[in-house]
């Protein structure tokens, strides 16, 4: 697990996040983000070195999108915020950190579950086709 090495002796706090869908699906939308970050910032640099307005203008949606994308994000984020906090969890995660380190790492097999392997699937499509969606209509818009 490569974020372990940012703490040595949680392997098993970020396992066990990865195992838990919610936690993994964030972490998924966090990529997406990232991602977009990269085909933004590298069609707006080959826009402007390659001189083509059209991938400038591809870069402008894709920016557009990743806004987007951060927004609603951002509001599913406060929306879970607001209930862990009237469920008396927000503050949950600091005890589940410390428990999760005590315990250690677990061992998991398979690695990659089916349902896994589906939540994947279906975010890469997703994101294929949001990012059509809005090269497309930057282009034509």
């Amino acid at each position: 697990m490569r974020l372990a090495l940012l703490s040595p002796g949680q392997e098993g706090y970020y396992q066990r996040m990865v195992l838990d869908y919610m936690h993994r699906n964030q972490l998924r939308v966090l990529g997406v983000l990232v991602c977009l970050l990269g085909a933004g910032i590298l069609t707006d640099f080959l826009g402007s070195g390659l001189k083509a307005s059209l991938l400038s203008t591809v870069s402008e949606g894709l920016w557009v999108l990743m806004g987007c994308i951060f927004f609603v994000a951002f509001g599913f984020g406060l929306i879970l915020a607001l209930r862990q906090l009237i469920k008396g969890e927000l503050f949950d995660w600091w005890q589940m950190w410390k428990v999760s380190a005590e315990l250690g790492p677990i061992d998991v097999s398979p690695l990659v579950t089916p349902m896994m392997r589906k939540e994947a699937n279906i975010f890469t499509v997703a994101l294929l086709f949001l990012i059509a969606v809005a090269a497309v209509g930057a282009v034509f818009g």
